[in-house]
């Protein structure tokens, strides 16, 4: 992951016993190779050009996937959870487009029957003082969006700390959060922000426990994936990384160690 432009990383954890369920909500994906990370991958890179991802443990099983075609919002469906991942128009400059993204684009995404729900993202914008120290960049819209749908920010049940998520010349923000339904709420274990190398912003990580198990595992073996052998963009980057290997046969005593 570390190789790819994305600018915000979020985990959330399920757990049933003591195996973890993962998957990541990642924004402003302006690079493709992650669709060779079969099965884990729902993209959306869409007309702007910087996109949004669904990251999934191999084994969790989601589905009616749905997508902004301007490529700022996805979301999935896990059991009877609702996971919508979006990345608003960020900037003085938009704050109309902004204000419109959460008043009609967001709620595209968003069924009435949902019941569970994990709203995340780059929102560009903050709702209370306290998550920015410089000019505070409010959104009514927002604001009234997560009033209606009763959600939560999951840092409200963390130690009082500031987690600042964005660090510019001029200040820094809170722009990066994870919210919840209630009922998700009272399952959530912790959450942090942890440093990445990758990105100008801190991952923000959930961790959730569920009552059920969202995947099935059993007795099995590892087979490669020889459809990888066909694939374009593997092969492509099979020859990059071969030619690069015959370089450093002189750093090895011979060819069996090489």
């Amino acid at each position: 992951m570390r190789y790819h432009p994305t600018r915000v990383y979020k985990w959330s954890r399920t757990s049933y016993g003591d195996k973890p369920y993962c998957f990541a909500l990642l924004q402003v994906v302006s690079h493709t190779p992650l669709n060779t990370i079969r099965r884990y991958v729902h993209m959306n890179m869409g007309t702007d050009r910087r996109g949004t991802e669904i990251l999934a443990k191999d084994g969790l099983a989601l589905s009616d996937i749905r997508r902004f075609p301007s490529g700022r919002g996805i979301c999935a469906t896990l059991r009877d959870m609702l996971i919508v991942n979006n990345y608003a128009p960020s900037g003085a400059g938009k704050r109309q487009e902004r204000e419109a993204f959460y008043n009609t684009k967001v709620m595209h995404l968003i069924p009435s029957s949902s019941t569970a729900m994990i709203l995340a993202g780059d929102f560009s914008c903050v709702l209370t003082n306290d998550d920015c120290t410089e000019k505070r960049n409010y959104s009514r819209a927002l604001a009234r969006l997560i009033e209606g749908l009763v959600l939560i920010d999951v840092w409200e049940a963390t130690p009082k700390r500031t987690a600042y998520t964005h660090y510019t010349a001029t200040g820094t923000s809170r722009i990066d959060r994870i919210y919840v339904t209630h009922g998700l709420g009272r399952r959530q274990q912790g959450a942090e922000t942890v440093a990445a190398a990758f990105t100008g912003h801190f991952e923000v990580i959930l961790r959730l426990t569920m009552d059920v198990p969202c995947s099935i595992h059993g007795k099995g073996y590892w087979r490669m994936n020889v459809s990888f052998l066909s694939d374009p963009s593997f092969q492509q980057t099979m020859k990059a990384n071969w030619e690069m290997w015959r370089t450093h046969v002189k750093y090895y005593p011979n060819r069996i160690m090489w």
